[in-house]
């Protein structure tokens, strides 16, 4: 593997990793920017303030500062968008069998003006985010599920669906795309509009949820917490009675209509 296959591996797995190193990076080119041995003898014997400020801390010296932190954010930048667009295309292929018909779809989409634009609503997600396997994956669906259906007659239906998967965090859309292993949910006192439960559920469903695939950590709960909240506040989940004091979760019309984008 070439050392900028490595770099792009580190990226999506490892961001963290990848972020210290290039800021460790940085602060050795920021370091390298010194004044000269003359320009300390200067401001050592206090001879010239005004030298220290024109040049150590006016524009000179800032100026260099700054062109290096739009260097290294340049190439920061275009590190990550060609290592999320490079592992989305490679998910894309990789979930199709066919790959020389997946590659002949890809380019009658990308050629044309429909496809295009939605080609570039996904990249957008992609720039718009940090680096995230998780997202990359559901995009990848996404793109795969619009490229076979008709892009150019669901052009707007296709724009809505990613409209609502930028507006959502990856573990939201995982967790919308788990709907076929959610679990019963116990309730407490409660109240329903027929079968449909009315009052607050998502602690119950947090804790059903959480404890049928065994996470106990307080952090991660919480965040599944939150995950679960977007999912009832964009109403793509309700739940519903299903006993005394028991009910089941399900997906919503409008939920029902990203999960053939999310691979659900």
């Amino acid at each position: 593997m070439s050392e900028k296959e490595l770099v792009k591996k580190e990226i999506l797995h490892e961001p963290s990793y990848y972020f210290a190193a290039q800021g460790k990076s940085l602060d050795a080119r920021i370091d390298e920017i010194n004044l000269s041995e003359e320009d300390e003898a200067k401001i050592t014997d206090g001879r010239t303030k005004k030298f220290i400020r024109d040049k150590a801390l006016g524009l000179f010296k800032v100026g260099e500062i700054v062109l290096e932190l739009l260097n290294w954010n340049e190439s920061i930048d275009g590190d990550l968008r060609e290592a999320k667009k490079e592992y989305l295309l490679a998910k894309y292929l990789e979930d199709n069998e066919k790959n020389t018909l997946a590659i002949s779809q890809l380019k009658n989409f990308l050629s044309s003006p429909q496809g295009n634009t939605l080609f570039n609503k996904v990249l957008r997600i992609l720039d718009d985010s940090p680096p995230d396997i998780e997202l990359a994956g559901h995009l990848a669906s996404a793109l795969q599920h619009i490229v076979k259906n008709d892009f150019r007659k669901l052009f707007e239906q296709h724009k809505y669906a990613l409209s609502q998967i930028e507006r959502m965090t990856p573990q939201a859309l995982t967790i919308l795309s788990d709907h076929r292993n959610w679990p019963l949910i116990s309730l407490g006192s409660y109240s329903a509009s027929g079968s449909k439960v009315t009052s607050d559920w998502l602690s119950e469903f947090t804790s059903a949820y959480t404890e049928s695939k065994s996470i106990f950590d307080a952090e991660t709960q919480n965040r599944v917490n939150h995950s679960i909240n977007e999912l009832i506040s964009g109403r793509f989940i309700e739940a519903h009675l299903t006993g005394e004091k028991m009910a089941k979760c399900a997906v919503t019309k409008v939920g029902q209509s990203m999960l053939p984008y999310i691979g659900a």
